[in-house]
């Protein structure tokens, strides 16, 4: 579902209430026809066959639907699709979703990529993640239902887009003057937050795009066919594009609330998914089109309803049928008498208004069908009625001229979803007493134990054994009754200890300690770092040419890292801060399948590439949350807060010829160890784009890769993420005092925002390497803006991982068929429960090597 819609319908709700008062009943009893089933199984049709007459030689049929929350709408619409393919001859499908996805989605479709998994890349998960969408599935692909999308909103894939235009415009003369990267921060925010960047200009983002469209109007005119044919597409994509820009940044309707949103706030999108529509039908002069979306963009003239707001809207379906002619466009609106409605951004649900006296949704409960049609074109046009085809708010005018025919449902239910998306609050390991529970709230570091011994405040420092230096945010925890503490950036920690219990101290990149709690003077707690193999002796940089070893890197990868299937544990620890106070902590065991060919987070371009499988098996909760906890709660930007994204060699743009110059190398140093030589070469991102770190609102991406000269192996990787506070409090600002969604995003000013990234890898016995340890750090700090209370956020995420031997290899899991595992890691581990004979036997891996440091003061 597209972010504009759910306003263009609070607008258009603003206005409904003003049309009540004139309602005008039927004058006359409506001829109906009756409809026998919309069940998407059921094909036989002659109950439909009155659309043969009713649409006759229209070329466009408009399937709209009240909102996009009705399970049985949907399934009823593709009822229809399937008759009008079978009887009619329809042959694409175009909906309300990215212009530029749909194109893809196409095109991958007709080189035979799987249906399911392509077209739920591409089409707004609204409708893909309900069941009921899934029957429409077997009428799409190679020998089926052509798709396209007319949505000038941007679906997720604006820097694929780039990359695509980027390689195809490469053979012309001044492609290299094309400033990509920019247009790449401009359409990430675009497409994930739907606004255009306050901290830019539209007027360079217009200079970018018209280099790019001079350059596709000579391909235009040459003498390539294909070329020609490709350029005509990228042309009107650009035409789309430019104008969703130029609505955001002059119109900015993410500004508006509902008391200043109004429905001609959509005209200018409305115009634009007309325009890539209409392109569409003259592209492909023989394709007949269902389109599928909201009815409100789908109806003609809106301007023949009784209210002064809405008679000023423009919706997209007029502007088809004005340039196709009135015969050549049939609307198709759908009604409800009662039920429910509502799914995922479109709310919970709720009921549909008992139909007023004198609506036409009354008239036709009263005729007592399950469902009908209504022809409004030739039973009831120019009558005034009053029904509530848009969002169930009532409206009167003379409705033939907004929607050519109504199917009638008595009754409305809300879709059902594919796959759970909620992700529930962490659960504890069993009912707490309420003492528990108070205790937690005034003090969250500490989680009461079990009775016994004598309580005392345990201070002291922990410190580097070696150079005597403080460890900051070492864990201190009594693993006996799961209770725990996080030094400060100086190393010192306070702790409710019970006399003579043990008391472990750890940080990655040290050996643990164990020590006796006894009441004393402040402790000091001397750890030893633990070995790692590269750190012994450095001498200075030779003249050797970085980016000559990273490509030997880059071509030696197939050869050093693992190419098929395989199956690791992981022991995964997570922690939530605000500066020395731990708020959660909870550590978890899982099994991953890695497939051959991973390379791409989540799958990659339509998400049709390997992905990776986590299955979470055992949970320790150590100190729980006093607040339920979502997957934001856990997660943040960059990589390394999920196991997926925690192999960097894999995964990131650094490790790719065809980006590997967006990257400044430098040979750093050389180091000796055991007669080996390893480069430590430092990168740093030249823009910190979408297409440099996968991510949107990065503003730099940097960091050290250590080389093993001996095999050009990756053994050690370091980065430091920083988020493009710049733009984010540019919007914070614009944004403040407005009730909406992209002020609750974008609700506080950051003064530090950074993650911190470091993996390891060890050489297996068959010769491999494979990823051995991650270890993610973020800070965040800064100020609510209405509040104007300060936060400072730590998160924290530790991996160890440990190849299973060939002997325990499984095969890869069924991910459509064990649903949960299509969740992911973090909802999967809401469900574990807590087993603690597990934990009282699991042998918890030590650190594979240094961890991230991220310094942070104290606001």
């Amino acid at each position: 579902m597209s972010g504009f819609f759910r306003w263009l319908l609070v607008g258009l709700l603003c206005g409904c209430g003003l049309s009540a008062a004139a309602q005008t009943a039927p004058a006359r009893q409506l001829p109906t026809h009756v409809v026998r089933s919309i069940s998407p199984t059921d094909t036989s049709f002659a109950d439909l066959e009155f659309l043969v007459r009713e649409i006759r030689d229209a070329r466009v049929v408009m399937l709209g639907e009240p909102t996009h929350g009705e399970g049985n709408v949907t399934e009823a619409k593709i009822r229809l699709i399937h008759f009008l393919k079978d009887r009619m001859g329809f042959t694409t499908v175009a909906f309300e979703s990215g212009f530029y996805e749909l194109d893809r989605v196409q095109r991958a479709l007709e080189a035979g990529a799987p249906v399911a998994e392509t077209v739920r890349a591409g089409v707004y998960p609204v409708w893909t993640a309900t069941q009921e969408f899934q029957f429409l599935l077997p009428l799409l692909g190679k020998s089926g239902l052509r798709v396209a999308g007319f949505d000038s909103q941007l679906g997720g894939m604006e820097d694929v887009g780039l990359e695509e235009l980027e390689e195809f415009l490469k053979p012309e003369k001044g492609a290299d003057a094309i400033a990509y990267d920019y247009l790449d921060e401009c359409l990430s925010m675009m497409s994930e937050q739907n606004i255009f960047p306050p901290s830019h200009q539209i007027v360079l983002f217009n200079q970018q795009l018209g280099k790019a469209r001079r350059l596709l109007e000579k391909v235009q005119v040459g003498s390539s066919a294909s070329r020609r044919e490709r350029a005509a597409f990228w042309l009107q994509n650009l035409r789309s594009v430019q104008a969703l820009a130029h609505d955001y940044a002059t119109n900015d309707p993410s500004a508006k609330d509902s008391t200043e949103w109004t429905a001609t706030t959509s005209n200018p999108r409305d115009a634009q998914m007309a325009d890539n529509l209409l392109w569409y039908l003259r592209r492909y002069p023989r394709e007949k089109v269902l389109c599928w979306g909201a009815l409100p963009h789908l109806a003609n003239k809106a301007e023949a309803l009784q209210n002064a707001e809405i008679r000023e809207y423009r919706p997209m379906g007029r502007a088809v049928k004005a340039a196709l002619g009135d015969d050549a466009v049939y609307v198709l609106g759908t009604l409800a008498g009662g039920g429910t409605y509502g799914f995922g951004c479109c709310g919970k649900p709720r009921s549909v208004p008992a139909p007023a006296p004198g609506s036409l949704e009354a008239a036709l409960l009263a005729q007592g069908h399950e469902y009908s049609f209504l022809s409004l074109k030739h039973d009831a046009r120019d009558l005034v009625l009053t029904t509530s085809a848009f969002q169930y708010g009532p409206l009167t005018g003379r409705w033939s001229e907004v929607v050519d025919g109504f199917l009638f449902l008595k009754s409305v239910n809300p879709p059902h979803a594919a796959v759970g998306v909620a992700l529930a609050a962490t659960p504890d390991e069993g009912p707490a007493p309420a003492e528990k529970w108070q205790r937690a709230r005034l003090n969250p570091k500490v989680q009461p134990g079990a009775k016994g011994g004598v309580n005392f405040v345990l201070d002291g420092v922990v410190v580097d054994r070696k150079t005597g230096a403080p460890v900051p945010f070492a864990t201190v925890a009594v693993p006996g009754r799961s209770a725990g503490t996080i030094c400060d950036a100086l190393g010192r920690f306070r702790l409710d200890a019970r006399r003579g219990e043990a008391v472990q101290v750890s940080s990655l990149g040290y050996e643990p300690a164990t020590l006796t709690a006894q009441p004393t003077a402040a402790l000091t707690v001397r750890i030893q770092p633990a070995s790692f193999a590269l750190a012994d002796v450095r001498v200075s940089a030779q003249t050797q040419d970085p980016r000559r070893i990273m490509k030997k890197v880059i071509k030696a990868a197939d050869a050093n890292y693992e190419q098929q299937d395989y199956v690791t544990h992981v022991y995964t620890r997570r922690r939530l801060t605000s500066f020395d106070t731990l708020h959660h902590e909870v550590e978890y065991v899982s099994q991953i399948f890695e497939p051959a060919g991973h390379r791409a987070w989540g799958g990659g371009f339509l998400m049709l590439g390997p992905t990776q499988s986590h299955a979470v098996q055992e949970k320790h909760v150590v100190v729980p949350s006093v607040k339920p906890l979502t997957l934001w709660d856990y997660s943040d930007g960059g990589h390394g807060f999920y196991t997926e994204g925690s192999d960097p060699v894999r995964i990131s743009p650094l490790f790719r010829l065809s980006t590997l110059g967006k990257f400044a190398l430098r040979l750093d140093t050389i180091e000796q160890h055991g007669g080996e030589t390893v480069y430590v070469i430092q990168f740093a991102a030249k823009r910190a784009s979408k297409r440099t770190t996968g991510f949107g609102l990065i503003g730099g991406y940097s960091g050290k890769v250590y080389i093993r000269e001996q095999d050009y192996a990756v053994v050690r990787y370091e980065a430091l993420w920083r988020q493009d506070t710049l733009r984010m409090n540019a919007a914070a600002r614009k944004y403040l005092g407005k009730h909406n969604l992209t002020a609750a995003i974008f609700s506080r000013i950051f003064t530090d925002h950074r993650k911190a990234h470091v993996v390891t890898y060890r050489k297996g016995a068959d010769g491999r390497y494979h990823l051995a340890a991650s270890v993610a750090q973020s800070v965040t700090a800064g100020r609510v803006l209405r509040s104007g209370k300060p936060f400072h956020d730590q998160k924290y995420c530790e991996e160890q991982f440990s190849q299973l031997p060939a002997d325990k290899q499984t095969p890869q899991p069924d991910k459509e068929k064990q649903l949960l595992l299509r969740e992911g890691e973090l909802r999967q581990l809401a469900q574990v429960p807590y087993r603690p004979e597990f934990w009282k036997t699991y042998q918890r891996p030590a650190p594979a090597g240094p961890g991230p440091v991220l310094e942070a003061a104290k606001p």
